[in-house]
């Protein structure tokens, strides 16, 4: 979720991120009592003081048959994301993790990565009977299939370390120092660079004279 974004999309990428990486610790780190996705939000809804968390029941209930359809689903929300539209990865890791509920953790991740490359690997077999050329109409090409399936796993990937290269960011940002911002000369006088980042301002001759008493 990176460059120029709406704040909620940063905010909501933010959220994502944290519950994501909160739950994918948790299977490395305390595999045998790690939480699932769902008893993230349990934990800290009764640690806010709202102990009535019964609806997390009802959800895998609900859930609990369409557990693989949700990994599929989320293997096709990452194979949607691109570089100017990363929401599908959002979107993606949300289903995931809730298929999560059902088939456990790794069934989950094995099934949506095997959805997201099914996918690619389909459209890249089927661009290979459509020649070189590229006409006025949208149509698939090797290399663009490609790239683009390498650009929407990385940027799924990352969504986990969001978080994390936030707050880095905005603890180290203070201490940097940036380089004074040059502007750049205009033609027959105008703003001109100067020395530490600030511009001086140089003047027709012409306009010089003119301001000259008689």
């Amino acid at each position: 979720m990176a460059g120029q974004r709406p704040y909620w999309q940063h905010a909501a990428a933010f959220v994502v991120s944290v519950w994501t990486l909160w739950w994918i610790g948790g299977q490395f780190l305390i595999p045998e009592t790690a939480p699932s996705a769902l008893e993230i939000w349990t934990s800290l809804l009764e640690r806010a003081g709202l102990p009535d968390v019964s609806w997390s029941d009802r959800v895998v209930r609900a859930w609990g048959q369409a557990g693989s359809m949700l990994a599929v689903f989320g293997g096709l929300f990452w194979a949607a994301t691109t570089e100017r539209g990363q929401t599908p990865a959002l979107i993606g890791w949300v289903a995931v993790m809730l298929a999560s509920q059902y088939l456990g953790y790794q069934s989950a991740v094995i099934t949506a990565l095997l959805a997201m490359v099914g996918f690619v690997l389909v459209l890249w077999v089927v661009s290979l009977a459509n020649g070189r050329f590229v006409d006025r109409y949208p149509r698939l090409l090797p290399a663009d299939v490609f790239r683009a399936g390498v650009t929407a796993a990385t940027l799924s990937a990352v969504v986990p370390l969001y978080a994390p290269s936030i707050v880095l960011f905005r603890l180290f940002r203070p201490y940097f120092t940036r380089a004074p911002r040059m502007l750049s000369a205009v033609h027959g006088g105008g703003r001109q660079p100067a020395v530490g980042g600030w511009s001086r301002v140089t003047r027709d001759p012409a306009e010089a004279e003119m301001d000259e008493p008689a």
